[in-house]
């Protein structure tokens, strides 16, 4: 029976997002989310996360694309990418913007992240991680971080999943073994967003799942104010699949034990 640990990234982001994983985590068909902590709703939405009796994780989704205020140091994708691998990145912007993000965690919470990732996988970019690693020895973190060194890969998603490994995967997997961060073993839930069967791509995930493996996934609820978000309508079949019989059907046909990474 492999142990695999499914992900919610960017709760807070928005209403119809937070709802979603609020949801899932009360089920069970999830045990771990990621926050954006810049979000105007973080400190209410945060109220209502750790008032849940679960045993799911909470960790930050470390950001620097997303903006949410003029107090956010954030870029447009590209132009961040552009300047992470040409040295270009202002290293003090992307420290205290890490440091603040993590502080309005911590305040919010009451304690330090379970663990850190990166919105549109950030996190592994350069400048951004060596930054990062600094900052979370300096805390004495003990939890773990987002790795995409070891991707699950599928026949649809082999291209897309094979860039985003390229983009730092290996590096930081390496930093992580240098400053003894734990990180999870393999790593699944990269896909187009477009209209193909979720069911199906998480059957062929699962059907590879071995100990640790984290899966990635959006859901949300739908929401007709969500039209600027270009992948809502993926969110939305996430979330259904999620919230189905066939999820847990597919997750005993795999001999799946679902749990926080932490915990497995």
């Amino acid at each position: 029976m492999a142990k695999v640990c499914y992900c919610a990234d960017d709760f807070s982001m928005r209403p119809e997002i937070s709802s979603a994983i609020l949801s899932l985590l009360e089920k069970e068909r999830i045990h771990a989310t990621s926050c954006m902590t810049q979000s105007p709703s973080w400190f209410q939405d945060a109220k209502v996360l750790t008032s849940l009796d679960t045993t799911a994780e909470i960790g930050l989704h470390l950001n620097f694309t997303q903006a949410f205020g003029v107090q956010d140091y954030t870029e447009r994708l590209p132009k961040l990418m552009l300047g992470a691998w040409t040295g270009q990145l202002s290293q003090t912007k992307v420290r205290d913007s890490i440091a603040r993000q993590w502080e309005l965690f911590c305040s919010t919470t009451g304690r330090m992240p379970d663990f850190v990732d990166g919105h549109q996988h950030v996190h592994q970019f350069p400048v951004i991680r060596e930054a990062l690693f600094k900052f979370l020895n300096q805390q004495q973190f003990k939890g773990w971080v987002r790795s995409l060194r070891h991707p699950v890969l599928t026949p649809n998603t082999r291209i897309k999943v094979t860039l985003l490994k390229l983009l730092g995967a290996t590096r930081f997997s390496e930093m992580c073994q240098h400053y003894n961060i734990h990180q999870n073993s393999t790593f699944a839930g990269i896909y187009s967003f477009d209209a193909q069967s979720y069911a199906l791509l998480n059957q062929q995930w699962l059907a590879q799942a071995q100990d640790q493996l984290l899966i990635m996934c959006h859901p949300a609820l739908s929401h007709s104010q969500s039209s600027h978000d270009p992948i809502h309508a993926a969110r939305v079949r996430e979330f259904e699949y999620f919230d189905s019989a066939q999820f847990q059907q597919d997750c005993r046909h795999h001999h799946i034990q679902l749990g926080p990474l932490g915990a497995i």
